[in-house]
């Protein structure tokens, strides 16, 4: 679901670079879940810095074949671009994975602690079904940059996925993509101005 779309929310009072609180979005979920969508809004709205696997993958492996040495060589460069933003002071999100296994976030958290930067896991539950539907409408429109991402992806990740942290907020991914972005803007700027949600 890499339609861009227009948040009519207010500009939030504070930034990623005024904020009281510096944040790591964490974005969980299916491929087709309206992650990407969530992330550029953030970015947007929010002045967080996209980080996003599936671009620095592209960058690293421009004739990729999508093996687990190929993502885990990207994961590695994810995990080094957040810890030089943590350094910078500045907030994030990451984008381009699913964190369908556990580790891959407690590596995250493990990378941002030394930073006392908060982490916010914001899970976009999604259907399979409507994930799948998505997934084959960004297929059909040649739309996303892994070429990996087809609906029987969905069915894997589903099946090896382990449940989200237990204090990840839950986006429902089921709404129309401006309301989901609405509601992560919404959440994360309260994250961003020290309150909890």
């Amino acid at each position: 679901m890499n339609t861009p779309t227009a948040v009519s929310a207010e500009p939030a009072a504070a930034t990623a670079d005024a904020a009281a609180t510096r944040v790591v979005v964490a974005l969980i979920g299916l491929p087709g879940a309206g992650k990407s969508t969530i992330a550029r809004a953030l970015e947007a709205h929010l002045r967080l810095r996209r980080i996003c696997r599936d671009a620095i993958r592209a960058a690293m492996f421009p004739r990729c074949s999508y093996s687990f040495l190929e993502k885990r060589a990207a994961f590695r460069a994810v995990v080094q671009a957040l810890e030089i933003n943590c350094m910078l002071g500045v907030s994030s999100v990451l984008d381009g994975m699913t964190f369908s296994a556990r580790a891959d976030y407690d590596r995250i958290v493990e990378a941002v602690l030394p930073f006392g930067f908060a982490m916010v896991p914001l899970w976009v539950d999604c259907s399979p079904e409507r994930a799948r539907e998505r997934v084959q409408h960004d297929l059909a429109a040649n739309r996303h940059r892994a070429a990996d991402r087809t609906p029987d992806l969905v069915d894997e990740i589903r099946h090896r996925a382990q449940p989200p942290p237990p204090d990840a907020l839950r986006i429902d991914a089921e709404q129309p993509a401006s309301a989901m972005c609405r509601e992560a803007v919404r959440l994360v700027a309260a994250r961003l101005q020290g309150e909890t949600a």
